[in-house]
């Protein structure tokens, strides 16, 4: 007899608490011995002889939504959105349900709310029922039945980790539930041309509840985050094998449900227009859009007796690299300083394009001095101190333009690679050009 992990595939010949490759408990499982079966020879096509197949999609009326799948649901795939606890999960599923069912049959599946609950969440949003059908039932067999009976073309189950199937031996929420509900139900829509959707939960660590396999089961992988506690909703992919992996839908949360963000250029940074030391405007691109961020920074006396760094949406190893630039070349120190870096409203940002604005703004905080609201900084810092270019500098400086900005510094490599920008002129903005940081810091004035 043989155990193995369903996490990791691990085998052993008992059965262990723990599995040691992946760290997960309870993962074990008998493996059963596979019945050969006799097998047929197929035949095998060239690849120059296949014929090119285009993927239906269905548009939600969600232009947020459908921004993030890449133009709307394709037809026959598998959605898995996952999200924290209360974040909005249900209600997105119920709008989209219902924006869904105005030209299509759409079957909402209910395996945690009662009926009552989901009628009073829908006159809250105020939606009204068209092909928008509702099974309030947790099996996976009554499911499929429902299926084969109202045949939709969109299913939404809420939530995958509730559902239940007398074939099942294991626990309800185990890996091996998952992994046998989900791939069941995402076959069957699949042989059928059905698109399935699937909430799920997510663990302490923000990922989804389940092993990797659990995502790799699925089409496309959906999470859905709050910034802070604003009333902002952000919904990235991070698999999508039918559009982008890059774009992102901004929501904002309401009595009456989730509204839509359209302008997004300036929801990141702070509605003050009082400047203060330490604070630097820049830009990162999310997919096909340009969003402003707000920088900044705090370089203070040391509440010990070394210096210590504190980073919130900036990975700490970046910011680590730039301060042993910046001291380095502009001969600062700052080794006995506490020093604090913080993204305007809890926003993470991978972007290196905003190490010129993180230079800048630790440069205002240390020399107490303030950069006017209307100067942004875009470009990414080298280890030799250099400014280099960054990708679709036109759009960010148009998008700069436009929120009514006067000086933007960037690399003089964007300067002079780019023809646009040597052929750019305006009386509304200009464009400052930096070959390494000791000219910043020329710029923003002599160290005290």
């Amino acid at each position: 007899m043989i155990y193995e992990c369903v996490n990791c595939g691990l085998t052993s010949p008992v059965k262990m608490g723990k599995c040691h490759k992946c760290n997960e408990w309870n993962c074990f499982e008998e493996k059963k011995e596979s019945k050969k079966n006799k097998l047929k020879l197929l035949v095998s096509n060239k690849l120059s002889d296949l014929k090119t197949v285009s993927n239906e999609q269905i548009e939600s009326s969600i232009i947020e939504m459908d921004r993030v799948l890449g133009g709307g649901f394709t037809v026959g795939s598998t959605i898995l959105l996952g999200g924290e606890p209360g974040i909005g999960k249900s209600t997105l599923a119920l709008q989209l349900a219902a924006n869904l069912s105005n030209s299509n049959s759409v079957l909402y599946v209910s395996a945690e709310e009662s009926i009552s609950q989901i009628n009073l969440r829908s006159k809250r949003l105020g939606i009204t029922y068209n092909n928008l059908f509702i099974l309030n039932d947790a099996s996976i067999d009554q499911i499929l039945l429902q299926i084969e009976d109202s045949k939709p073309n969109i299913m939404i189950i809420d939530s995958i980790h509730a559902l239940t199937s007398n074939d099942l031996d294991s626990p309800l929420g185990s890996i091996s539930h998952l992994k046998t509900s989900s791939q069941t139900l995402s076959e069957y829509c699949k042989k059928n041309s059905v698109i399935l959707v699937l909430i799920c939960h997510i663990t302490k660590d923000g990922t989804i509840a389940g092993p990797k396999t659990l995502e790799h089961l699925v089409d496309t992988v959906l999470y859905f985050d709050q910034i802070e506690s604003d009333e902002l909703r952000i919904l990235r992919t991070t698999k999508n094998r039918f559009g982008p992996t890059n774009e992102i839908g901004i929501f904002k949360m309401t009595e009456k449900g989730l509204v839509e963000v359209s302008e997004s250029s300036n929801i990141f940074i702070s509605d003050s227009s009082n400047s203060y030391p330490g604070t630097a405007i820049s830009s990162t691109f999310e997919g096909s859009r340009s969003i402003l961020i707000e920088i900044q920074s705090l370089v203070s006396a040391p509440s010990q007796s070394y210096g210590k760094r504190y980073s919130n949406g900036i990975e700490i190893n970046r910011i680590n690299m730039l301060i042993a630039i910046l001291e380095k070349f502009s001969k600062i120190t700052f080794n006995d300083k506490d020093i604090f870096i913080n993204v305007s409203k809890g926003v993470k940002v991978k972007d290196p394009s905003v190490d010129l604005a993180i230079i800048a703004a630790l440069l205002s905080s240390f020399k107490d001095l303030t950069i006017p609201t209307d100067n942004v900084f875009i470009g990414e810092v080298g280890l030799g101190g250099e400014v280099k270019t960054v990708t679709k500098i036109e759009k960010r400086i148009k998008e700069f333009e436009r929120m009514g900005f006067k000086k933007c510094y960037i690399s003089s490599q964007s300067l002079a690679q780019s023809k646009d920008l040597q052929r750019y002129s305006s009386n509304q903005m200009k464009l400052i050009s930096i070959k390494n940081i000791n000219e910043l810091n020329q710029h923003i004035g002599e160290v005290e």
